[in-house]
């Protein structure tokens, strides 16, 4: 039964791994159209958001058979525990990047419209980091989650940059306060996007470890149990 339920695991982690491809593949195409004002890629991003829901249930309901099936326990529990939690923060990413995308489209209203270089950076950046998110998910590797914990903590610094630009800018251009609010709303969709990166790999960390970890700026700490807040001794 072991192997049978092994092979199934590693079946879980190919369609698991397959769904984080996917909203990759979605955030790449809002960059491209951040750079070359693709409206059709945004478009696409906006579509692709409902294949990705349907990836979420899919997976949501194989970990409801593997638990049912062959009620596993130590790593195999962990990880279908884990994965689940992974797979919503997946979706989660993925309905922060059809915002991105749908901003984009009523961004490119304005024929002279343009992206501010500094918005496609940080863009590339978050990219980066999911792309190494992903390398955790794959590879099970604790390392790694630590060095995404700190690279959150860049993107953090880089969206308070934007934000105190784009505000200053808010005050001597009112006029243009549908765009700056537009591209102010977009630094913080990549910044939430980092933020759950952090949330993937703490999850990881709980498959490989068993013991909770929670991202604190740049810091990745062992989330210490106390005296229980639901389940302590008494009712």
């Amino acid at each position: 039964m072991k192997w049978l339920l092994d092979q199934k695991i590693e079946r879980f982690k190919k369609a698991l791994m397959k769904m984080g491809w996917f909203a990759e593949k979605m955030m790449i195409r809002v960059i491209e159209s951040m750079e070359s004002r693709q409206i059709v890629a945004a478009k696409q991003v906006v579509e692709d958001d409902d294949m990705l829901d349907a990836m979420e249930v899919e997976l949501r309901e194989e970990a409801t058979v593997l638990l049912g099936t062959y009620t596993p326990t130590g790593f195999n529990l962990r990880f279908i525990v884990s994965s689940l939690e992974v797979a919503n923060i997946l979706e989660k990413i993925g309905d922060k990047t059809r915002r991105m995308a749908q901003l984009l489209i009523s961004f490119y209203r304005e024929q002279s419209a343009s992206i501010d270089p500094n918005i496609v950076r940080m863009a590339k950046n978050v990219a980066t980091l999911f792309r190494e998110t992903l390398g955790v998910v794959a590879d099970m590797q604790s390392e790694r989650a630590f060095e995404v914990c700190t690279r959150d903590e860049e993107i953090d610094e880089l969206f308070e940059e934007m934000r105190s630009e784009l505000t200053n800018l808010l005050k001597e251009k009112p006029e243009q306060s549908e765009r700056i609010l537009c591209l102010l709303e977009i630094a913080q969709e990549l910044e939430e996007v980092a933020d759950l990166c952090t949330n993937v790999v703490e999850s990881v960390l709980y498959a490989v470890s068993g013991s909770n970890y929670k991202c604190f700026r740049d810091q990745m700490k062992l989330f210490k149990k106390g005296e229980g807040v639901l389940f302590g001794d008494s009712d």
